[in-house]
């Protein structure tokens, strides 16, 4: 199985990176990593994350890093990383 990034989530990186900066630049960077880092477990346990019925038949499913989600897709042969986002923050405006 492979990880493949949409340019979706890469710019949710930066963005999410970009507000933490603002406050404090070390914490940004850290957390950039973390959110970088951690589609790689997900090749263990791909299917670790709850599903979302919204999206069916798709397989897309979402589990949380720290304060922030990662939501992605299973197919057959790859994860498709497709979004990150705060916890808190509003996931259906976006």
């Amino acid at each position: 199985m492979n990880i493949r990034w949409t340019r979706r989530a890469l710019d949710d990186v930066g963005r999410i990176g970009d507000f933490i900066a603002a406050y404090d630049p070390r914490r940004a960077d850290a957390v950039e990593r973390q959110l970088i880092e951690a589609p790689k477990s997900l090749l263990e346990f791909p299917r670790r994350g709850s599903p979302l019925t919204e999206f069916r038949p798709r397989d897309v499913r979402e589990f949380r890093i720290g304060d922030y989600l990662l939501r992605y897709e299973l197919t057959a042969s790859d994860i498709y990383v497709l979004r990150f986002f705060h916890a808190r923050e509003d996931r259906f405006s976006r």
